[in-house]
């Protein structure tokens, strides 16, 4: 009986007729061999169906497994979109193509002419990338679960859910409704409002702009980077100096501001890890440090730091290679090259159970209060490690990296990070940017903000890109590395900034040298309006004309964007282009809520 339903879910789909609850396993070998397997999905209620794979049916000589759904299967020229989660939005309109998203949440949606739903990767989670591909016009949009790549057994059954989304849910911004819905439901987060409350120093963050100051680094610019472990540390800043920008910043009327130290310790910016002390000497030693952060506190900002439990590198003084995570081989587990040298994964365990009290003890000597911030780590996912004194899969370095972020919340109120990537979401209260660059992919119509939609009221951001980072300064003058050039994505400083507000960006500044604070300070007094929404879900997010975008809040206030280059007449008024209104909640919604 079971043979003859899977053939005759394999005929309706080779006839075109898609069931919503149905779909293939593609289960590829490293030999080249492809197992195709036709599956009906598990009704779970509620709109949500369920494709399963036990743990112990999953075969572990498999390269990869993907999940397709049948109902998500496209043709060119058909109404409806994919999402994937770093926001690309792709529209039926190629031939051929791929495209895929770094998993920064577990979701990917689809809308076709057959349903429409965001699927949710429950199980195994930490294993997939999402996958668009197209064929001759045949689109299809799935997770592709790494198995070997996992190196280590699987540990958990693979979980798909799709939730089915109909009627006004049916969009982008009902994907990522659904999702937020499923995270909230599971306690995973909780919103903003509630965590803030008892905890300034988290309230502080969530209506401050946030400052870096890079002290010292290595400049790597034209040096091969074999050679990158013998560049002389450069300073670029001292602490004299942060002190003369924390003044200035002051008597420019900016009242509410974090500032962060980069680069402040041992070798500067990317040193020898996970080495922190002694301060170097060259920028004025711990003194120096000390009296910069009494400085800023006194000026009433928040005062943090920026530091690494990521790397590990050879030349530092507490680096054991019995710490270190090994790779399968039982290697060193190499990650990159910086200036500090050649870097390897830390493990995570070891981080939390050596290092981390020790140092989180010394930070909160020095005077420092703002939210921790912690490089790479939601950059991103967690590595395995097979050190046998501490092994741990992706989701045993998950839990870990959860321990150590929520000490670093119990000691400073708060933890923030690099990137957008939601393994210890319930754990993170700011992150420097969400994405790298938007997706490049001839298949991506346009980027949309999955990520706010999700996550603003409950996870602050300092924009959707890298080059979001100082969004009101021109980069006409800068000089960055090849790798940097994400910095100069967006073009314009109008762009940047609309992008900013757009996606619920926190203001953040990083690579200017602050000699000239009024674009901030122009910044700076457009976040002062906009600040209260960061403690709000942004609940829609649509395109209502061509290069014309509405947002709504839950409190009720709407933020209308026009990057169109005509005027654009919303609400009686006029936007002019490349301008942005904000339109307040009524005084019906203020007093009797969503009924109005």
């Amino acid at each position: 009986m079971k043979k003859l339903c899977l053939a005759l879910l394999g005929a309706m789909c080779a006839l075109g007729a898609y069931a919503f609850d149905t779909a293939t396993l593609r289960i590829k070998y490293p030999n080249g061999k492809l197992e195709e397997k036709a599956v009906k999905m598990q009704d779970m209620g509620n709109n949500v169906y369920r494709v399963k794979v036990p743990v112990r049916e999953i075969p572990r000589d498999a390269l990869t497994i993907d999940v397709v759904a049948d109902f998500a299967k496209a043709k060119k020229g058909e109404d409806g979109f994919y999402i994937l989660p770093d926001g690309s939005y792709i529209e039926f309109d190629k031939d051929n193509g791929s495209a895929f998203s770094k998993r920064l949440m577990p979701i990917f949606g689809a809308k076709t002419p057959r349903g429409t739903a965001v699927g949710i990767v429950k199980g195994l989670d930490l294993e997939f990338r999402p996958f668009v591909e197209v064929k001759n016009g045949e689109y299809s949009v799935f997770p592709r679960f790494d198995i070997k790549a996992m190196e280590v057994d699987p540990y958990e059954d693979l979980i798909v859910d799709y939730h089915k989304l109909e009627g006004d849910n049916a969009t982008y911004s009902g994907m990522a409704r659904e999702y937020r819905k499923y995270q909230l439901g599971r306690g995973e987060v909780k919103p903003l409002k509630e965590r803030i409350k008892g905890n300034k120093t988290l309230e502080y963050s969530a209506n401050s702009i946030y400052v870096r100051i890079k002290f010292a680094t290595r400049v790597r610019r034209g040096v091969d980077r074999k050679k990158w472990a013998d560049i002389p540390m450069v300073v670029q800043y001292t602490f004299d100096y942060g002190r003369d920008v924390l003044s200035r910043i002051k008597k420019e009327g900016m009242d509410n501001v974090e500032f962060c130290f980069v680069g402040w310790q041992k070798g500067g910016h990317d040193g020898p890890f996970p080495d922190l002390f002694p301060v170097p000497e060259e920028l004025g030693g711990e003194k120096g440090m000390v009296e910069t952060i009494n400085f800023g506190k006194n000026l009433g900002f928040q005062m943090t730091s920026h530091v690494n439990h990521h790397d590990a590198v050879k030349s530092a003084k507490r680096f054991c290679n019995e710490d270190i995570s090994w790779d399968k081989d039982g290697n060193e587990y190499k990650y990159t090259m910086l200036p500090g040298g050649q870097v390897y994964y830390n493990c995570f365990q070891v981080v939390y159970d050596r290092y981390l009290d020790e140092d989180l003890a010394k930070l909160k000597s020095l005077g420092l209060n703002g939210i921790q911030h912690v490089d790479v780590t939601t950059a991103i996912l967690p590595h395995p490690c097979h050190n046998p004194r501490h092994p741990l899969s992706r989701k045993g370095q998950t839990e870990y990296e959860k321990k150590v972020s929520q000490k670093c919340i119990d000691v400073f109120g708060g933890y923030s990070s690099e990137a957008g990537f939601d393994h210890i979401a319930g754990v993170t209260d700011y992150v420097l940017y969400v994405s790298w660059t938007g997706n490049q992919s001839p298949l991506v119509k346009k980027m949309v903000p999955i990520w706010p939609l999700v996550y603003n009221g409950i996870i602050l951001n300092g924009g959707p890109y890298y080059a979001t980072i100082d969004a009101p300064y021109s980069r006409d003058n800068e000089k960055f590395s090849d790798s940097n050039k994400s910095y100069t994505y967006l073009g314009s400083t109008e762009n940047r900034r609309m992008k900013l507000v757009e996606f619920c960006g926190r203001p953040s500044f990083y690579y200017i040298d602050y000699k000239d604070l009024k674009p901030m300070k122009s910044m700076y007094d457009e976040f002062m309006k906009l600040k209260h929404l960061q403690l709000e879900f942004l609940e829609d997010h649509s395109e209502i004309a061509k290069d014309v975008f509405l947002s709504k809040y839950s409190d009720g206030s709407e933020i209308l964007f026009n990057y169109s280059d005509k005027p654009y007449k919303y609400r009686s008024e006029t936007i002019e282009p490349m301008k942005y209104k904000l339109y307040k909640p009524s005084f019906f919604h203020r007093t009797f809520g969503g009924l109005f």
